[in-house]
């Protein structure tokens, strides 16, 4: 019975992970997702507060991808939501919130394969 009760105030504990996190982001009209390395959730991606974080990711965005929703490489630190419903009719699995974007750039054949975050 005490390990039940353990178990169970371990799962409502932590609401957001921090952490690191590497995948392909997509801007576009319909919506702005990370797909994390690893995963097949895909991610509603914002930021907290007033941070301009997600305008810079967008503009550098922009100078890399040829068309809305192609996918560019991200490297990010910040937190994610648990598993819910998120974004424009709650098409994504979990929030990310960008703290720091770490590394954007095109798309390479071996991103994902050298390390999991």
């Amino acid at each position: 019975m005490l390990l039940l009760g353990w178990v169970a105030f371990g799962a409502v504990g932590r609401s957001m992970e921090s952490g690191e996190w590497e995948g392909f982001v997509m801007f576009g009209r319909g919506g702005d997702s990370f797909k994390p390395c690893g995963s097949r959730e895909t991610w509603w991606i914002k930021v907290k507060g007033f941070s301009r974080a997600l305008d810079e990711l967008r503009a550098q965005y922009n100078e890399i991808a040829e068309h809305p929703y192609d996918p560019v490489y991200l490297r990010i630190s910040g937190e994610v939501s648990k598993k819910g419903q998120f974004g424009p009719l709650g098409s994504y699995q979990r929030v990310v919130y960008v703290e720091e974007v770490l590394e954007v750039r095109t798309r390479q054949d071996n991103d994902c394969r050298k390390r999991r975050v």
